[in-house]
């Protein structure tokens, strides 16, 4: 069985990601100075911030599939955040 995920995301000429501003916001500063294992809170902002089904302060102790799935990837090693950085570029 082949499951196909497809993902609408516009790209400025500058090659900056504009569908996830949050993300964007973000990333930079995790990725120097790192993500702990137990930085759950910090994850989920990363993650769910440009999400339409996430309300900061309200649904923080929520988890969405989506959220779960990327979670455990990076969370295992299978992905890293630098690698979800460049694919979203």
């Amino acid at each position: 069985m082949t499951i196909r995920i497809q993902v609408a995301v516009n790209i400025r000429e500058d090659k900056k990601m504009v569908a996830f501003p949050e993300f964007e916001k973000r990333i930079g500063d995790i990725l120097r100075r790192g993500l702990g294992p137990d930085d759950k809170e910090e994850m989920k902002r990363l993650l769910c911030a440009d999400c339409q089904f996430f309300t900061p302060g309200e649904d923080e102790e929520l988890e969405c599939g989506c959220y779960r799935i990327l979670a455990r990837l990076i969370d295992k090693g299978h992905i890293t955040l630098e690698q979800l950085a460049d694919a979203l570029k």
